[in-house]
């Protein structure tokens, strides 16, 4: 029998942090359609500009500039942050669209894909060791995902960019040699100038939202930047504490509210199809689950 272990004081942290960041992702579809007036690409700009903006609170009230400076000097972390922020926004520019056009329940299996995801970059990339449960998990996940391309006739892309998008992003930020704070304000910064470029170009079009709807309104756009940074900053400083598999297992969070979300607040249709795919995904989730519960290897 596999010897269990406590969690380290470390580890318990990076638990709270990672329950912190999936409780507020799973509340932001109610965010998004309060601002459905942006176009997805508006929303995603203002996301990394404003979030700037909140790091730049964050890191002087924390006096972590020194992080900064040692993470732009360092060629390799800047490349990797610039491939992290790429990645983060594909993540948001595929999830609000599924928001803002009603396939909320294409969001929900693809993070219910993502802790399978994360098994699999493990073993990938990380040489982590697949036991057998997980092997079965993986299969049943593929397996259901086959059945969405039958059924359909097209690969579920939604569900896939979410799934590995993320799934990505958590492997980089997890090896990377950049604090949580530091991190997040470096990839901010190298997005934003395009950020910038895009919503002036928006504005000389004369469809830019900002400044046309009252100052309610641009007061959640400028929001988005709390939305955006305190989850980013708790996963991130989740994502150093504990194991990939971890992050993975608190994954089910958001998902599962957006499942009801998308059956009741978003009704959208969920025929034989989805029912079985789904079927196919939480009994994969299960056994990965039963398999870190079994070897306590949280």
């Amino acid at each position: 029998m596999t010897p269990r272990r406590r969690f380290t004081g470390e580890e318990s942290a990076g638990l709270l942090y990672g329950l912190g960041a999936f409780g507020i992702w799973s509340v932001t579809p109610f965010y998004f359609d309060a601002i459905e007036r942006l176009r997805v690409d508006e929303i995603v700009a203002h996301r990394f500009i404003w979030c700037l903006i909140f790091m730049l609170i964050v890191l002087s009230i924390g006096r972590q500039w020194t992080d900064v400076g040692r993470a732009v000097r360092n060629p390799r972390v800047l490349i990797t942050l610039f491939l992290t922020a790429v990645l983060i926004s594909v993540n948001w520019g595929t999830f609000i669209f599924s928001v803002l056009s009603d396939q909320l329940l294409a969001s929900s299996l693809g993070y219910f894909l993502s802790p399978l995801v994360n098994v699999f970059l493990g073993f990938a990339v990380l040489r982590e060791r697949l036991s057998p449960g997980q092997q079965v998990a993986v299969a049943l996940a593929a397996i259901g995902v086959t059945i969405q391309i039958v059924a359909f006739g097209q690969v579920p892309w939604i569900a896939l960019t979410v799934a590995f998008s993320f799934g990505t992003y958590g492997l980089l930020r997890k090896t990377v040699d950049a604090g949580a704070s530091a991190g997040l304000f470096v990839e901010c910064s190298l997005i934003t100038p395009f950020a910038v470029v895009g919503l002036l170009w928006l504005e000389w079009q004369g469809v830019g939202a900002f400044g046309r709807h009252g100052v309610g309104f641009d007061g959640l756009i400028i929001f988005s930047g709390v939305v955006t940074g305190l989850p980013l900053l708790l996963f991130t400083a989740a994502a150093r504490r504990v194991r990939l598999a971890t992050i993975g297992l608190m994954q089910y969070i958001a998902p599962s509210t957006y499942l009801v979300m998308a059956l009741t607040v978003f009704p959208q249709p969920f025929g034989i199809a989805e029912v079985v795919t789904f079927a196919f995904i939480w009994a994969a989730l299960i056994i990965y689950t039963a398999e870190i519960w079994r070897t306590r290897v949280v």
